[in-house]
This record gives C-alpha cells, structure tokens and sequence, in this order.
C-alpha cells in the first residue's frame, strides 16, 4: 500500500518522496530527551483556546528542512510549551500528496506559505513523551479558506461516536519568529487505540488498506502497530474473505458480524455531508497497480473478530462546488450503475468510480436504510443550520485574533469570505444529501 502511494505522488508531481505519515523513521544522532511532566493530554486538545508552541532549532537545520521539505526527515529541535522545555525532539514537515507535494512545483520550488508540521517526541529517545504523547501534528490549514474544517470535521465524527482524532489551535513559533495559526490534530497510534477500543487497544492499527485482500502480506505492509511482535494479519484476510464470500446479498450480514454496522454507517453520514470526496470513496489508478482508496485505518480487536474503521485526515471536505463530482465527473458514492473502466481526473491519475469496489456499493444497497436513518438525525442535529452556525461564530470568535496575526495565512478579509463560503457549504452539503434521502 505504502509502495502505491509514493508511486502515487511521484506520477503527481516531481518530487523526492519520503515515507509519509507512517514512516516515522529519521535521521540524527541519538540523544536524551527531557521529558518534562506527564500531563493530561486534554490540556494538547482544548479546544476553547488557543495554546503557543516554541520551537527553537539549529539555523543550519532549519535551512536543511526547508530546502528537502518534502524528504519528511527530522530534525533535532527543542520545544518551550507552557513554561517547561523538551530538548532533543524531531521536527519535520508533513503531509502526502494533498497537503505537502502540491506545495511545490515541477522544479521544487514552494509555492505554499506554510507548510504542516510534526513533532516526534520519541525519535531520540523511545521513551520520551509530551503529555502521554509520542507525536503531533501541525496542520497548515493551506487547503482550507475558513481554517475550520478540522474543527468542526473531526468534531462531528466523534460527536457521533466514530472513532477519530482530536484536535485544538495553536500558534508556532520557530527560532522566535511567528510562523503562523495551526490545528492540532492527534496522532493515530498505539495511545489512540488504547484509549477508545473495548479490547484494551493493544490490536493491530492498519493504514489505508482495504479488506478487499485475501492475503496477509497487504496488511502486514500497511501495519502501524505491533510489527516487532510478529503480529499476525489472520483477522482481516479472514474479513476480507467473508466478504468476497458472501457476495452482495451476504454483505449485511458479514458487515453486522465484523464492524459495528451503525458506527460505520454514522462514519458515511457525517463524511457524506461534509463531502469528504477523499477518502474511502475516492478510488485512484496509477501505474498499472490495483486502484485504491485512502485516508482512513482499521482496528483490529484482540479478544474477538471484530474490526473498526477510523476517520483521518479531512482535508478535502466542504468544497462547492465538489470537484470530483464537477470539474473531474466521477460518479456519486452511491451510484451503483456507474461505468467502472478508470478515468482521467487529475494530473495523469486516473479515478474509478466508487461503488464499483464491492464494499462501497454494499454500503450503498444493503446498508442504506441506516446510513439514510444516521444522516437524516444529524441533519436534524448536528449538522443543523443553527447548530452548524453556532459552531461557526464560535471558532470564528476564536480565531479571528490569531488568524489576524498571521505572517502566512490569508488576509481578514479574504478569511471572513472563506468562512462565508463554509456557511454557504454547509447549506449545499444538506440540500445535496437531502436530494439522496
């Protein structure tokens, strides 16, 4: 899977690909780290305010890191947060081929204001932690006009109770000098599973791999968890297997027995209405491999054969119009009669429509009374005008100061328009999924 996605980025654009979000290998000499305290990790996710971290780094190896960006290698840097230091930690920029590659051109040269970042606590020292925490992560919000989108995404999922990631503002400053307003957004990790799953969380975490796999060696290539234990990735070939067994009409009964089929059926309800065009609806072709899809992982439990889909990264969400559905003509999720031969969309990729993968037009046959019911309570709820105008003024309140300040970010102006789009967004969204119930 990870071998996809590089060939992936390096069809997209003309760049030295690193291993993206899940290598977390880096060089540097190894070192101690101060850990500082504990901590609660709430105190990293607050969303009511706004919190400053202090980097500072050799000037040697932040011209290093801005000249190989997109290698995605560490550097060593110490952090100032809340009157404690934490020395000898990792920096590096982040991101795949949305949120990191598109920021530089043909000949490499950046064409992004701000870049996201992580912070690897552990690369120096395993045992090191920040709050609980082995890593974090700074989103540059480039892609996002309001600066609102992880907010208020990843909030809905969880308000649903869909496994997904936490997130607060916070401002970076390198070497003394602003570089701008960032969301917070937590890792996905071994302390993530532990915290949220039944089963104690000490299962196997997958990346952006599908169980559409009968073989174990794709799963155990996409593994985020437990590699050095010999893990075995018997639970999702056995899925997988059930799935192709079962054919469309068993689809329902296999999904019932391994997921919880209504937590999986709120996870479409909440990335439906905020378009979320990029994630496991979106299929891409490169290179003669397989299509696949992405951003998204899978918990596997330990004590029974059960499986969790996980919620990440919502960049291209909220987007009027969408895209993938306008300027690139791709199929909606639920279209089950589409044409599946692959398709030009972007910069020599190809996109396959969704519902010819079996899983997705399962969903879409089988499962659709309860992504309808799921859809239609958060309309009612949630993703309401007045409770989607109330999360709006709310971060808007928020931000505004921070957004103000910004060396790299947008002017107020053009802001206030981008919040004024995510507004109008947020009416289309529901107007669009209304139509479909």
């Amino acid at each position: 899977m990870r071998a996809l996605r590089r060939a992936w980025c390096a069809l997209a654009i003309a760049c030295a690909c690193g291993g993206g979000d899940d290598d977390e290998s880096g060089g540097g000499p190894d070192g101690g780290v101060d850990g500082g305290p504990g901590g609660d990790p709430a105190l990293i996710f607050d969303e009511s305010t706004i919190r400053t971290y202090e980097i500072d780094v050799a000037p040697a190896d932040w011209e290093w890191l801005n000249q190989n960006a997109t290698l995605e290698e560490y550097v060593r840097a110490d952090l100032h947060f809340e009157g404690e230091t934490y020395a000898g930690i990792g920096l590096r920029y982040k991101g795949g081929y949305g949120s990191l590659y598109t920021c530089f051109d043909s000949q490499g040269n950046r064409t992004c204001d701000k870049l996201s970042i992580k912070l690897a606590f552990d690369e120096y020292d395993p045992d090191a932690r920040f709050y609980g925490l082995k890593k974090l992560n700074f989103h540059s919000m480039e892609a996002d006009p309001s600066k609102m989108h992880d907010a208020i995404v990843y909030k809905l999922f969880r308000d649903q109770e869909v496994p997904a990631p936490r997130t607060a503002y916070a401002r970076v400053v390198v070497n003394g000098e602003l570089i701008g307003l960032y969301a917070v957004v937590e890792q996905i990790d071994g302390r993530f599973t532990r915290a949220r799953f039944p089963d104690g969380g000490e299962g196997n975490l997958y990346k952006e791999v599908w169980p559409s796999y009968t073989t174990e060696q794709p799963y155990l290539d996409a593994l985020e968890t437990n590699a050095d234990e010999m893990p075995s990735a018997d639970k999702m070939v056995r899925f997988a297997q059930a799935l192709a067994t079962a054919g469309r009409d068993g689809f329902a009964g296999v999904v019932e027995s391994w997921t919880d089929a209504d937590q999986l059926m709120r996870y479409m309800a909440v990335a439906r209405l905020v378009d979320s065009w990029d994630d496991i609806v979106g299929w891409y072709c490169v290179m003669g491999q397989p299509c696949f899809n992405h951003n998204y992982y899978w918990y596997e439990s330990t004590t029974e054969d059960r499986v969790w889909l996980i919620a990440w990264d919502v960049d291209h969400t909220f987007e009027e119009p969408s895209p993938i559905r306008t300027y690139f003509s791709m199929p909606d999720w639920d279209d089950v009669s589409a044409d599946c031969t692959p398709k030009n969309i972007f910069l020599g990729i190809q996109g396959r429509a969704p519902a010819c993968d079996p899983f997705i037009a399962g969903m879409a046959t089988q499962l659709w009374d309860r992504y309808a019911s799921s859809s239609q309570a958060l309309l009612d709820g949630d993703f309401a005008e007045v409770a989607m105008g109330a999360r709006i003024d709310d971060l808007h309140d928020l931000i505004r100061d921070a957004v103000a300040e910004d060396p790299n970010g947008p002017t107020l102006t053009t802001w206030n328009t981008g919040v004024s789009d995510l507004r109008a967004a947020v009416t289309a969204k529901r107007a669009w999924v209304e139509g479909k119930l």
